[in-house]
């Protein structure tokens, strides 16, 4: 679909509800709707300021009418956090999300490195977020791959420590600006003073912009998918990321070679076949499910042609968490094959609407377990910043409660 056109609506929801209600249409307010031919981008802030000045309003107190008491009272409320997708995310906190610090929960502590092949960032070492004494540290990997076992895991920034960093970012916006060179963005992860620093609370809040599951799962699930298929263009196993590997000096099993002055790509423990993409596009495409359980899975699935297009983020949700399990059931080897169950198994009980704490400290550290046994298999070139940001969501989760009061199903409708 190609548009000319783009509308950014700001809507409120009020938490002080029962979680049934919430939610709800009835309760969720168009507070503002930014028109404009292209997106505002940073200077959103500019776009904002009358809706932080009635936030700084409301939290001083607004004198209010009570119609089921019949009395006058001190009106006082808080913006808790923002919900956004990732690239939103850094124009509203004002901070990258790509490149040398492309995560934002870890900062200036991000841990990446360049690809020259691959032309990217690559986002591993999830190793650095196991305890020191978690098994994963003393053995001995198979795979070659170069991790650094004395990492410990990155101390997240609290609000003030992030005020003392902006102190010296000057805002420019306007779109007349100067872009900022390249070596400048490597050097900061800061591109503003979000707007929302001039709410005198903002800076105590452990959370104050919300990592979208929506979005990540279905980034999740498109790189897996994609890259099992091997579909052109949107693998993330390809002759550059193989060149990456030699470079490195990691996997040697997966290095490309010179036969019949053919260049020859070896298959990876992740390789389906001919006759496995077809398999698995079939199981997909012959499954029939509940009304109202999902869309029609199956006219996104081309089994000729072996590929999946025009898969909605719902889509992906339900792929992800149920029928991912069933469509690779016995086409790949074991390890990758048990790593992406891991990974299914891990969103589904993300996504629960209760909230056991014990269970989501687990999930913790099944996250950083699940993305070590991804790397034992998959090439850097798979790691990018949404594959990295499954780390970080059991963390908000406990924080902040069950996804389904902070992901985009609800405005995206």
């Amino acid at each position: 679909m190609n548009s000319t056109y783009s509308c950014w609506p700001v809507m409120l929801v009020v938490y002080n509800l029962p979680p049934s209600l919430c939610m709800k249409d009835e309760f969720t307010f168009l507070s503002m709707l930014i028109p404009r031919p292209k997106q505002p981008g940073n200077d959103i802030d500019i776009y904002l300021q009358p809706l932080i000045d009635e936030l700084q309003e409301l939290w001083n107190g607004v004198y209010t009418y009570d119609a089921s008491t019949k009395k006058f009272f001190n009106l006082r409320a808080m913006l808790l956090w923002t919900i956004n997708d990732f690239l939103a995310y850094g124009n509203l906190a004002g901070c990258a999300t790509k490149g040398r610090y492309g995560c934002p929960i870890c900062g200036e502590n991000t841990h990446a490195c360049w690809l020259k092949h691959s032309r990217k960032m690559s986002y591993c070492n999830h190793i650095r977020f196991l305890p020191i004494n978690h098994p994963y540290r003393r053995k001995k990997y198979t795979s070659t791959r170069l991790r650094d076992k004395t990492l410990l895991c990155p101390t997240i920034p609290k609000g003030t420590d992030v005020v003392e960093q902006l102190r010296k970012v000057v805002n420019d916006f306007g779109k007349g600006r100067k872009k900022r060179r390249r070596d400048e963005e490597e050097n900061t992860m800061w591109k503003k003073k979000s707007v929302f620093f001039s709410l005198p609370y903002w800076e105590v809040l452990v959370v104050r912009h919300n990592l979208d599951v929506m979005h990540v799962e279905k980034n999740v699930c498109d790189s897996i998918i994609n890259t099992l298929l091997d579909c052109k263009g949107k693998s993330k196993d390809h002759y550059q990321s193989r060149l990456d590997l030699k470079d490195m000096g990691i996997m040697p099993h997966l290095h490309p070679y010179e036969e019949d002055n053919i260049t020859r790509l070896p298959a990876g423990a992740y390789t389906l076949s001919k006759s496995d993409k077809k398999l698995f596009c079939k199981r997909l495409f012959d499954l029939k499910l509940p009304y109202g359980y999902s869309s029609n899975i199956s006219n996104c699935v081309d089994v000729e042609k072996q590929k999946l297009t025009g898969l909605k983020s719902h889509d992906c949700h339900v792929l992800m968490q149920q029928l991912l399990a069933v469509a690779i059931r016995g086409i790949m080897e074991e390890g990758p094959r048990v790593a992406i169950l891991r990974i299914s198994k891990f969103f589904h009980g993300l996504c629960q609407r209760v909230v056991d704490k014990k269970e989501i400290i687990q999930l913790e550290l099944e996250a950083a377990e699940i993305l070590c046994k991804l790397e034992d298999y998959f090439p850097p070139s798979f790691f990018d910043p949404m594959i990295h940001l499954v780390v970080h969501l059991p963390r908000e989760v406990r924080l902040c409660g069950p996804v389904q009061f902070r992901w985009m199903y609800h405005f995206e409708r």
